[in-house]
């Protein structure tokens, strides 16, 4: 497909709105295509105004608000942007989304954007040790139960199985250690880490601080050295640039450094 996506997320009332106009206005060449996709069971609303036919004030070329049911999102988004690709071969998709898990994975996006408010606390984006210890055991059994199922070994189930299963012991503390250095256990134990809401921060190229948004606490300072320092822990190990700003998006006035300009430029190119 030549269109190309970018995914723009984060918590609700982050500021992700206030930053799609400024890329509008700013910095794409050729006006997008805008979707902003909402959970059809939450309480956010479409706006009363037109969206597919915007004024061409707006500087999108098209713009939908696209209520979706999170067990369809796929096919949904998969069509949807098919749709605009029949139109635009090699146009470009800004699309905006609050923190869902169902919309991570739901399209392989070309670039991922994360806008989140000024921590209080640090509990506001990480788990607590001890709430992380019981999500990563709960994983673990799920991870098990899972294999389970995948290789066939359903209760009941008329598949024959050649060999008896096998009764495995809890892990010890070492072996726990050596998989959480391995990769897989580094991704899954950096996941766990955070808030659920906060999980897309872990993927994302560009995450933004919104100085505009949330209030500075006696842990604001640590919480920040935290994010930086797992974006640069992920950045390293997955060979790709993630960069971290703090920028003021709701200030209209506020001077967006360059350096932010030019990490989100290439985002707002046309296909190819």
């Amino acid at each position: 497909m030549g269109l190309r996506v970018t995914f723009l997320s984060g918590p609700r009332h982050s500021g992700k709105s206030a930053l799609s106009r400024m890329m509008i206005a700013r910095l794409y060449k050729q006006n997008p295509h805008y979707i902003r996709l909402v959970d059809h069971t939450g309480s956010k609303k479409a706006p009363s105004v037109e969206l597919k036919k915007p004024d061409s004030k707006y500087g999108v070329a098209t713009a939908s608000w696209l209520d979706f049911d999170p067990e369809r999102i796929i096919e949904v988004l998969a069509d949807t942007l098919a749709a605009i690709h029949k139109t635009d071969r090699y146009g470009t998709v800004l699309i905006e989304a609050d923190a869902d898990p169902a919309l991570r994975c739901a399209y392989p996006y070309d670039h991922r954007i994360f806008v989140m408010p000024v921590p209080s606390i640090i509990e506001d984006v990480f788990r607590d040790p001890k709430r992380a210890a019981i999500e990563l055991q709960r994983v673990l059994d799920d991870t098990a139960m899972f294999a389970s199922e995948i290789f066939g070994l359903f209760d009941g189930d008329s598949v024959n199985e050649l060999d008896p299963s096998e009764e495995r012991v809890d892990m010890s503390d070492s072996q726990m250690r050596r998989f959480l250095y391995s990769p897989l256990g580094d991704e899954l134990a950096t996941r766990i880490q955070l808030q659920p809401t906060y999980h897309g921060l872990v993927e994302s190229d560009v995450v933004i601080v919104n100085s505009g948004i949330g209030a500075r606490g006696p842990k604001t300072k640590e919480c920040l050295r935290r994010i930086s320092h797992l974006i640069e822990r992920i950045g390293g190990k997955a060979g790709r640039q993630h960069d971290l700003f703090n920028c003021d998006l709701k200030d209209k006035e506020a001077k967006i450094e360059r350096k932010l300009l030019r990490a989100l430029r290439p985002m707002c190119l046309g296909g190819k």
